[in-house]
């Protein structure tokens, strides 16, 4: 995933079940980047794909990306109303 550093991070979402590989690629996104890099399904991740889910009205999963907002480009960092601090660096 482009995050607007020198080469892409291979990131873990376990979003298989929601999302097609076509639906993720090319797509903007959220990518929490400050946590420690964990193996996980045979590869080491570098991050965390925000997103949210709720019940769809069939009681399924739902699952969304959380969109960054229209002007922020890879690499941004995006922050909620009213945050204050610096991120965690591990």
């Amino acid at each position: 995933i482009d995050v607007g550093e020198e080469t892409p991070r291979s990131i873990a979402s376990g979003l298989v079940p929601y999302y097609t590989l076509e639906q993720m690629q090319g797509r903007r996104l959220i990518v929490v980047c400050n946590l420690k890099p964990r193996n996980l399904v045979g590869f080491k991740s570098y991050g965390m794909v925000l997103c949210a889910s709720s019940k769809a009205a069939d009681g399924s999963p739902l699952v969304e990306f959380v969109d960054p907002p229209a002007h922020a480009l890879p690499g941004d960092r995006i922050v909620g109303e009213g945050v204050v601090g610096e991120p965690y660096s591990p």
